[in-house]
């Protein structure tokens, strides 16, 4: 990897990528697998740091794109607790989703070393600073530098998706903590509307003693509502991180032109917890796939197949973790603790334990039923809530996934 001051000269690359996260570097190692030549622009200094997401994730799903060396697992996750905000919680198994905590620094390190073993650039400590779109291809400026492509991939990240929906994006912090309050992969998720409006507050530890914790809400200073949070337990502080996160779903158009969007800056993060790194390497992957054709084949249509590509894949559940989301942000705590009993539920909980991580939205409407559904919604507090859950369910009495 180079600084940017190291090699000021400009050339021409098939493709620039702006932005070394996870979205940016898949599709960097994916299509430097397939001979174009690729540039990746990151503006930090180093790769992975400072690192802002919290690394839960599903190896059910992310090893189809990228399998994670042992080496970034801190943690293995066999159950996670759900907290209503009178304090009722309902726990769900899941010691067989293959749900692990990984070190999303040194994965990042491990995607920026797989493309620049295919011969992928990478340079730290350069931001892009303009994007001009022209017949024969794009002129991107970082700094000083001027470079000339075929296509620009935008992995920016919030930055990218603020763009097209400013409204998705949520306040957040994040800080890791030492302490004995929790259990090592044991994952807890706080609900409380008047905490944490339209989201929550989470546990993940990473190892014995050492944990994740984090908060976020619509209209809130997160960082106070995570001081208060931990005010009430003995813990000690290690690192702290404040950012946004995106659940506004994905954007309308993954490719503009001869931009191509993937990642966060795509919205290809879960509406409902933000979380979404199987789904960004995956965006990241296939979008390389048809942009490598297009460069190859000569012909630019061939770079739209990559939406409907990732569609077929997540588009669905997406889709519908919006419309729970919608659902979740209508809920009265009152809701939450009747949402929280109903998770208590031994058939539903057992359903939940043999779903699937990625897809956890169709896992929850396939573990509550359309009976199920029905019964919830008829006895939440919030108007708006009941009628949405009650449109999840088909007139004709099947449910909708």
């Amino acid at each position: 990897m180079q600084n940017s001051t190291d090699n000021p000269s400009s050339r021409n690359y098939d493709v620039v990528v702006g932005g070394g996260s996870v979205a940016g570097l898949a599709f960097a190692a994916e299509a430097s697998k397939r001979g174009l030549g690729v540039l990746v622009l990151e503006e930090d200094k180093e790769i992975g740091e400072p690192e802002k997401c919290d690394g839960l994730v599903s190896l059910q799903e992310l090893r189809r794109y990228a399998m994670p060396e042992k080496s970034c697992i801190q943690s293995r996750v066999i159950k996670g607790v759900v907290f209503s905000p009178s304090g009722r919680k309902a726990s769900l198994d899941a010691s067989h989703l293959d749900v692990v905590v990984i070190d999303r620094s040194a994965f990042d390190k491990q995607l920026a070393g797989n493309a620049e073993a295919w011969g992928a650039e990478v340079r730290l400590g350069a931001r892009v600073t303009g994007v001009e779109e022209r017949p024969d291809g794009v002129k991107v400026s970082a700094g000083g530098d001027v470079f000339s492509c075929s296509y620009y991939v935008d992995a920016t990240g919030p930055t990218g998706v603020m763009k097209f929906n400013r409204d998705g994006l949520v306040p957040t912090a994040k800080y890791e903590v030492e302490g004995d309050w929790f259990t090592d992969g044991v994952v807890e998720v706080y609900t409380d509307q008047e905490k944490y409006p339209g989201f929550f507050a989470w546990v993940i530890p990473r190892g014995p003693g050492i944990a994740k914790v984090g908060a976020a809400g619509f209209g809130i200073n997160a960082a106070k509502a995570l001081e208060a949070f931990l005010a009430e337990r003995d813990s000690k502080i290690v690192s702290k991180v404040a950012c946004t996160i995106y659940v506004g779903g994905p954007i309308e158009q993954f490719v503009s032109g001869r931009t191509v969007y993937v990642g966060e800056s795509a919205g290809q993060v879960k509406p409902t917890t933000a979380g979404g790194i199987p789904s960004s390497v995956a965006g990241g992957v296939i979008a390389a796939r048809w942009v490598s054709d297009s460069v190859m084949l000569k012909d630019p249509s061939l770079v739209l197949r990559y939406q409907p590509d990732w569609s077929g894949r997540y588009g669905k559940e997406y889709r519908l973790m919006t419309r729970l989301r919608h659902i979740y942000e209508n809920l009265s705590n009152s809701d939450l603790d009747k949402l929280v009993a109903t998770l208590e539920r031994p058939k539903v909980a057992a359903k939940l334990a043999s779903g699937s991580f990625d897809f956890h939205a169709s896992a929850a409407l396939s573990a509550l039923g359309v009976k199920g559904l029905l019964q919830l919604a008829g006895v939440l507090v919030s108007s708006e809530a009941k009628q949405a859950l009650s449109s999840l369910v088909r007139p004709s009495g099947s449910k909708e996934s």
